[in-house]
C-alpha cells in the first residue's frame, strides 16, 4: 500500500522524525515502538527506501530518517489528538493516509497508543522489519543456482564457486568438497588471499546491506563476518600481502577493510553508478574500478586519491577488469561488447587497443599469469582466448549451452574454470 504525499512530508518521515526526536535508536524496543515500526514498515517502506524517496525521504537508514524530508512532522509526541499524523489516518484531514484506503482500527488505535507514550523508537530500522515479513519461498523441485563467481586457490589445489546462499568448494576438474552456507543471497565475488589461507567471500541483499565473509579455507570454518556498504557487494580483491581486502558495491562506493579485524581502512568514493569489478596492481600500491558509470578509476591505495582522468570512451556499463601482471596495463568490457585496454602512466592512463568481443555484453574478463592470453566471457554464451598484447582472437570455445557468468584462470595457466548459469562448472585447457 502506497503512502500519498502531504505537501512535501510523507507520513511514514513525519512519524519517523517525531520518534528520533524523542529518543535514541539504541537498546530494547518498547512494546508500542515495535508496533508502529511495524506498521510503518508495511504501509511506507516501499515508498521511501534508498531508491525511491517520496518528499526526499528515505527510511532506509538512521542517518536518512535524521535527514527528514523536505518539511517537519505533523505530529505532537505525547498527544495523538493534536497530531495531524492521527487526523489523517482517521480520514477527518485531506489527504487520507494511506492513499488506497484507511488503517484497520487496530492499526490506528497502535499508532495513537505509540504518539501518546512520546513516540519512542524502536529497534533496528524499517527496511529489516519489512524484509522478515517476506515468505522464504522454496523451489519444489531440486534446481542448481547459478555460479555467479569463480577462484582457484593459489597453489591450484581447490576452486571457489559462488552462488545462491553458498560457497562450494571444489575439486580442480570437477567434484564437491565441501559447501559453505549461511551467506546472504547471491555470492557475486570470491577471492583467495595471496597465501592461500583466506576465502573472501561478497554478497548481500540488495538495496539493503553488503556482507563480507572471511573463511579458512583448510577447515571450512568461518573466520570473521561483517557487513559493509548500503547494497549488495559485487567484487571484493586481497592486497597482493593479504592485509588489506577492497571491496565494490551498487551502492557506487568502494571500500578498503583491514583482514585481520574487520575494521573499515577508507572509503573511496569518485563513481557515480554502481562499481561491479575491482584489483590491485602487483606491488599494490594502486586499485582500479570499473563501474556502470562507463569508466575505469585508478586510486592510490595508501591516500584513497584518484590517479588522473578516469579511463574512459566505452559506451555502456563496464562489468569486468583485469590488471595485467606487471601492473602497466588494465583490460575492461562490458555492455557494448568491446575489450579495451589502457596503457597506465603516473596519473592517468590512454587506450592502446580495443576490439569488437563478442555478439552480446562481456560479463567477466581474466589473465593468465603470465599475461599473454587474456580470456573473456559472453552473454552470447561464448568463451574466447586473445593474444594480450594485440587482442587479435586465438581461439573460441564452442558455444555454451547456459550463458557464462564467470571465469578463473589456474596458477599454473593451464586450466580455465567456466562458471554458468545453469549452475554447472566445466574445466578447460588453457592454448
Amino acid at each position: 500500500m502506497g503512502v500519498r504525499i502531504y505537501g512535501s512530508v510523507s507520513l511514514a518521515g513525519s512519524l519517523l522524525l517525531a520518534a528520533l526526536v524523542s529518543g535514541s535508536a539504541g537498546g530494547r524496543s518498547r512494546p508500542e515502538a515495535a508496533a508502529a515500526g511495524k506498521i510503518l514498515a508495511r504501509e511506507c517502506y516501499s515508498c521511501h527506501n534508498q531508491v525511491k524517496r517520496e518528499g526526499a525521504l528515505s527510511l532506509h537508514t538512521y542517518q536518512t530518517l535524521m535527514k527528514g524530508g523536505n518539511n517537519g512532522p505533523p505530529l505532537v509526541p505525547g498527544n495523538s489528538d493534536e497530531s495531524r499524523l492521527i487526523q489523517m489516518v482517521e480520514g477527518l484531514l485531506e489527504p487520507i493516509m494511506p492513499e488506497d484506503g484507511f488503517l484497520e482500527d487496530q492499526d490506528i488505535e497502535a499508532l495513537r497508543t505509540w504518539v501518546d507514550a512520546g513516540a519512542p523508537p524502536w529497534q533496528g530500522d524499517l527496511g529489516r522489519m519489512r524484509l522478515e515479513r517476506l515468505p522464504d519461498i522454496r523451489p519444489t523441485e531440486t534446481v542448481r543456482p547459478e555460479v555467479a563467481s569463480l577462484a582457484f586457490h593459489p597453489q591450484g589445489t581447490m576452486v571457489a564457486a559462488g552462488s545462491y546462499e553458498e560457497i562450494r568448494l571444489l575439486r580442480p576438474g570437477g567434484g564437491v568438497d565441501a559447501r559453505l552456507t549461511g551467506l546472504a543471497e547471491t555470492v557475486r565475488s570470491v577471492a583467495f588471499s595471496p597465501d592461500g589461507s583466506r576465502l573472501a567471500s561478497g554478497a548481500g541483499m540488495p538495496s539493503r546491506f553488503g556482507e563480507i565473509k572471511i573463511w579458512d579455507p583448510a577447515t571450512r570454518q568461518l573466520v570473521r563476518s561483517w557487513e559493509g556498504h548500503t547494497d549488495c557487494i559485487y567484487s571484493v580483491a586481497f592486497s597482493p600481502d593479504g592485509s588489506v581486502l577492497a571491496t565494490a558495491s551498487y551502492d557506487r562506493l568502494v571500500k578498503l577493510w583491514e583482514v585481520t579485524t574487520g575494521r573499515e581502512i577508507r572509503t573511496i568514493s569518485g563513481h557515480v553508478d554502481a562499481v561491479y569489478s575491482l584489483a590491485f596492481n602487483a606491488s599494490g600500491d594502486r586499485l582500479a574500478s570499473a563501474s556502470a558509470d562507463r569508466t575505469v578509476k585508478v586510486w592510490d591505495v595508501a591516500s584513497g586519491r584518484q590517479l588522473g582522468t578516469p579511463l574512459s570512451g566505452a559506451t555502456a556499463e563496464l562489468f569486468a577488469m583485469a590488471f595485467y601482471p606487471g601492473g602497466r596495463r588494465i583490460a575492461a568490457a562490458g555492455m557494448d561488447k568491446m575489450i579495451r585496454v589502457w596503457d597506465l602512466g603516473e596519473e592517468g592512463g590512454i587506450l592502446a587497443v580495443s576490439v569488437f568481443s563478442h555478439d552480446g555484453p562481456v560479463v567477466d574478463l581474466s589473465l593468465t599469469p603470465d599475461g599473454n592470453t587474456l580470456i573473456s566471457a559472453g552473454a552470447d554464451g561464448r568463451v574466447k582466448f586473445w593474444d594480450a598484447g594485440s587482442l587479435e582472437e586465438k581461439k573460441a570455445l564452442p558455444a555454451q549451452p547456459d550463458t557464462v557468468l564467470a571465469l578463473a584462470v589456474s596458477p599454473s595457466g593451464e586450466t580455465l574454470a567456466v562458471g554458468r548459469y545453469d549452475g554447472m562448472v566445466v574445466f578447460e585447457p588453457i592454448p
